[in-house]
Formats: structure tokens, sequence, C-alpha cells
């Protein structure tokens, strides 16, 4: 009963934090109840480090961000709830030769940017099948050869009356939808990444989709349970890992870790992956 209703508070904030078009104020919770932060080691050069972070399109601009993304030093970072403020305090604060974001359209949450030392070939929208946030499929042209990322930011658990209690259980089938729909736009040919605010746990429907399909979360085999996500609600401050960097057998996972740094209610989380040849 407890976890159910864990969840259920996790789904009414997440839609506060979604719907909500005034600025939301996260305070920051770098200190609240999380274990002992993980080093970020020195990455191996034959590796490739990536990160995803979503990172609050209320706390627009805040430079803790940007210190957050640094100490990681990851070659290519996915964004989510990314406009414009972002956008300039990003580009300015990070020194990437590479970078390309799109404004948000129906909800201020909905916005998407990457950075990256590497070209970026394409970027191709893909439109929401049930949730309010598109998708993209970005294409790198990465030192040990092209590959492809999904840059996902799944649907809310929220009804469409705005009900999180219902939203909770109805939902789940939506997102199964939503990263079914986005796998079928992947090319086969290129090594896959998927990764971002993925709004489940590791046992969640669409986590166990792609886990279905041979896709392995990297988050959850080098972070355990740790949780990326982090809400005060009255003196108590609930926790999930929400966000997530899964990879296909064309890459192995080396490590990987969370950022305890931002005012984001989402954590930077980063993987550190290299190719390698599935037979």
């Amino acid at each position: 009963m407890l976890r159910l209703l864990a969840l259920a508070t996790v789904a009414a904030v997440t839609v506060i934090a979604c719907r909500n078009t005034t600025p939301v104020t996260i305070p920051s919770l770098s200190t609240g109840g999380f274990r002992d932060p993980m080093p970020v080691p020195m990455r191996e050069k034959s590796s490739l480090r990536v990160m995803s972070y979503n990172v609050n399109f209320g706390v627009a601009g805040d430079p803790a961000a940007a210190t957050a993304i640094a100490s990681a030093k990851p070659e290519i970072v996915l964004l989510q709830e990314t406009n414009e403020v972002w956008e300039e305090t990003l580009v300015a604060g990070l020194s990437y030769a590479h970078h390309r974001f799109t404004a948000p359209k129906d909800l201020p949450a909905g916005g998407m940017g990457v950075l990256s030392r590497y070209p970026i070939v394409s970027i191709e929208e893909l439109p929401s099948v049930g949730g309010p946030f598109f998708a993209w499929r970005v294409v790198i042209d990465a030192p040990a050869g092209r590959i492809q990322i999904l840059n996902l930011h799944l649907r809310p658990p929220m009804s469409d009356g705005g009900s999180w209690v219902v939203g909770f259980w109805t939902t789940r089938e939506t997102r199964v939808q939503e990263i079914a729909h986005h796998m079928e736009r992947l090319d086969p040919e290129l090594p896959t990444l998927m990764v971002g605010d993925f709004n489940e746990e590791g046992d969640g429907k669409a986590m166990t989709y792609a886990a279905d399909r041979g896709y392995i979360d990297a988050i959850a085999q080098f972070a355990g349970k740790r949780q990326t996500w982090q809400w005060p609600v009255g003196s108590l401050t609930i926790r999930f890992q929400l966000d997530h960097i899964m990879y296909d057998p064309r890459f192995m996972a080396i490590t990987g870790g969370i950022v305890e740094g931002g005012n984001s209610d989402h954590k930077p989380i980063w993987a550190d992956v290299e190719r390698v040849d599935p037979s």
C-alpha cells in the first residue's frame, strides 16, 4: 500500500511539473537523502561517454546545470525540458562544438536539446502517439562510427482527464505504444542508444518492452536502484529512478552513474559505452 501511495504521489507531482505553465522552482536537494555521490571516473579512450538530463523548464538558466554536466565530462548530452533560456545558458556555459535545440510546442516541458563534441548528422523529430512530448532520433558521427540515439520523454502517469490516480494505471500501455512507435523509426544498421526521462522505473512496461528486444539499462546495471528523480512533498521527499540509458547488443557499457548536482527534480545520468561485435 505504501508503494502504491508513493507511486500515486509521483504521478501527481509529475503532472504539476509537466503541466504547470508558470515556473516551478525546485529547491536544491542534493543532500536530501541520497547516498554518497558516486565518483565519476576518467573515461577510457576507447569508450564514449553519453549523458541524459531532464533539466526542468521551471529552473531555466540555472548555472548549476552547466556545472553538473561539466563535472562528468560527457561527450554527448541529450536533454529534455529545454527552452530558449536553457539553450542560451548551456551553449554559452559549455564548450560543445555541435548543438541543436527544439523549443517546446504545446506544453512548456516539451523541449529537447543535444550537445555533442562530434558532428550531428541529422535529427528526426518523432511525433507523440499518445503522450504530450515528441521524441528525437539523433544520428552522430562518433569516433568508432556512426550511431543513433533516441532521446525520449515519455508520457507522465496522468489520465486524459487529468487524474493521476487513474493515470498511474492507464498510461502504462501508452508508454509502450510510444516507445514501440519510436523504435520502428530506428535504422537497423546503426548501433543504438535510447536515453531520457521514461517516466517509469525499470519494471515499467516501456522498459520491459525495450529489454525484451535486447536493450540493457546502464543505469540499473551500474547504479542499482539509486534514484534519479526526487520531489519534496511536505516534510517528505519522494524518489524514484525514472531516467535511463539503454543500449543495444552492438554496445557494451563499461561504467555509468548519477551526478549529484543541478537544481532540477531530475539528476544527470551518464554511461560509458564501447562499440562491440555482437557475434
